[in-house]
């Protein structure tokens, strides 16, 4: 049985095991941590530059090189952070693990689930990805926020995730 919209072989959903995040989540994750790496890069250079370098062109010089290096060491981290992520739904709930140094298992189990959003930033948009967010009964860590998910994936967790009884709120 193939799937006529890819071509591909037709595989069972959810897929068993743990899952890795798509390849369009490792741009998406390099393009986050180059963005988020290069204010601080802007503010250390400045602060760094400004006050130990003389003349205007040096400045300058070292200035786009420190912010080419913190984008870059932005980017390898979240790529980084991508191939440490990993995820499964079963009979239990959703897992998530994740970490670089301090690894974390966090599960979800189907009775706590209050709601679910999808949300989808203009860069995830572009690579067909979506952030699924679960929110929990509980107080202190009441909502996981996962980023990365395929657009279709995010839909078909969301669905499988939502307690029955909440499927149909509307019927009397």
């Amino acid at each position: 049985m193939t799937d006529e919209a890819t071509h591909l072989p037709f595989q069972a959903w959810p897929p068993a095991g743990w899952q890795p995040l798509p390849l369009d989540a490792r741009t998406v994750s390099g393009i986050a941590g180059a963005l988020t790496a290069v204010p601080i890069v802007v503010g250390l250079a400045a602060a760094l530059v400004l006050a130990n370098v003389d003349g205007w062109p040096a400045r300058i010089g070292i200035g786009l090189a420190l912010l080419a290096a913190g984008a870059l060491a932005g980017w390898s981290l979240g790529r980084a952070r991508w191939r440490r992520t990993r995820w499964m739904l079963d009979e239990r709930g959703l897992s998530v693990q994740r970490g670089l140094i301090w690894r974390s298992e966090v599960l979800v189990p189907r009775t706590r689930v209050q709601h679910l959003d999808l949300e989808r930033g203009p860069i995830e948009r572009r690579f067909g990805l979506a952030t699924l967010v679960v929110h929990t009964a509980g107080t202190r860590m009441n909502a996981l926020r996962q980023h990365g998910f395929l657009d279709a994936d995010a839909v078909a967790l969301r669905d499988a995730l939502l307690p029955e009884s909440n499927r149909h709120d509307d019927a009397l």
